[in-house]
């Protein structure tokens, strides 16, 4: 069961999409700290997965400088345990990414919880002939884990931040760092409305 749902878990999250802006769940825009933050694409990737994703007004999706996904599962799902799906996947990546780290944030209650990460193109031991990537690349994530209701039943959510890089992958490791506690505390402080699921 907890190999399954790995498995769904990295398939969804993974996975681009590419539809409309069809508000599927009721919120139309979100804010990060002081930035407003408009609806760019929507789907439903199943009979309970939705996955809508927001950027900076007057930005595009393919070059925003960030992203905030929101990825609802009509479904109640144990937060703590989708967080350790995440960092076993983290730690399988590890073994051949020679960027990726990750830390684990959580609430005084036990109820929410944070995995943010760095991810990369660059292998952490190159074979013999293996050629270098054309161009580094490099992502900075963060994963909220939380349980909401719909209604009087308990669903699960994941708020996602997402930064690109293209280039030098250190000096973006370097950069992100300077801004890391700000980012955290926009995830951790973001108001989430309650979740109204398109008939």
């Amino acid at each position: 069961m907890q190999k399954l749902f790995s498995l769904f878990l990295l398939v969804f999250i993974s996975a681009p999409f590419f539809s409309q802006e069809v508000d599927y769940i009721g919120i139309p825009e979100v804010s990060f700290g002081e930035t407003k933050l408009v609806l760019a694409a929507s789907s439903q990737k199943s009979k309970i997965l939705y996955v809508q994703d927001y950027i900076p007004e007057d930005s595009r999706l393919e070059d925003a400088p960030y992203t905030i996904s929101i990825y609802f599962f009509n479904k109640n799902i144990d937060a703590k345990e989708a967080t350790y799906q995440k960092t076993s996947e983290l730690d399988t990546r590890q073994g051949t990414d020679k960027y990726c780290t990750y830390n684990v944030t959580e609430n005084p209650n036990g109820t929410e919880f944070i995995v943010d990460f760095f991810t990369s193109n660059i292998a952490k031991k190159k074979e013999k002939d293996e050629p270098e990537p054309e161009q580094e690349m490099a992502d900075y994530n963060i994963y909220r884990f939380r349980n909401v209701l719909l209604g009087d039943q308990t669903a699960f959510m994941i708020i996602t931040y997402k930064q690109k890089n293209t280039g030098d992958t250190k000096y973006f490791i370097k950069s992100v760092g300077k801004s890391r506690n700000k980012l955290m505390e926009n995830i951790i402080t973001m108001t989430i409305p309650n979740v109204t699921l398109k008939k």
